[in-house]
């Protein structure tokens, strides 16, 4: 599954937007991050590890590496 579909899907199912994470990313990086620079970020699948973790650490998630089976 796309990222994009993954991350959407969660906020959905938080009640939350991609302009809300776009306000905290910028509050939490200290730098502008709009809405559309998230969304091509996702939509490319260009976004860092680091902005998944801050991310999920927004919307009150986890997000690990596993083993595959």
């Amino acid at each position: 599954m796309r990222i994009v579909v993954e991350v959407k899907e969660k906020l959905y199912q938080k009640g939350l937007s991609l302009k809300y994470i776009s306000e905290e990313l910028s509050k939490k990086l200290n730098k502008p991050y709009s809405l559309a620079n998230l969304s091509n970020k996702l939509r490319n699948e260009t976004i860092t590890y680091r902005e998944m973790k801050l991310i999920a650490e927004i919307i009150d998630c986890e997000l690990e590496l596993t083993d595959k089976k």
